[in-house]
């Protein structure tokens, strides 16, 4: 496509976001789980995204996986790391 990496991957966190709503509206469970998501976005455009996604997780858990947690920090949430294969 003629999209960015970055445009590609907030679609993408986009998507995820409606489908859990869509399961939310009919009763189901839903989670998310975003693994390194959002890395090829700009800073505007990863702000906006952070406030859909703790817009999103007022209706439903997200789990984010990353290795640049000091950039997720402003979503808040329950932060763990994984040190020499235990969880701190």
């Amino acid at each position: 496509t003629g999209l960015s990496g970055g445009t590609q991957e907030q679609i993408a966190v986009l998507t995820r976001l409606a489908f859990a709503d869509m399961l939310i509206e009919r009763g189901q469970p839903a989670m998310i789980i975003l693994d390194d998501a959002l890395v090829y976005s700009d800073p505007e455009r990863m702000e906006r995204m952070f406030d859909i996604i703790k817009h999103a997780a007022t209706r439903t858990q997200i789990l984010i996986f990353t290795c640049r947690g000091e950039i997720f920090t402003r979503l808040g949430g329950h932060r763990l790391r994984m040190v020499d294969g235990s969880t701190v």
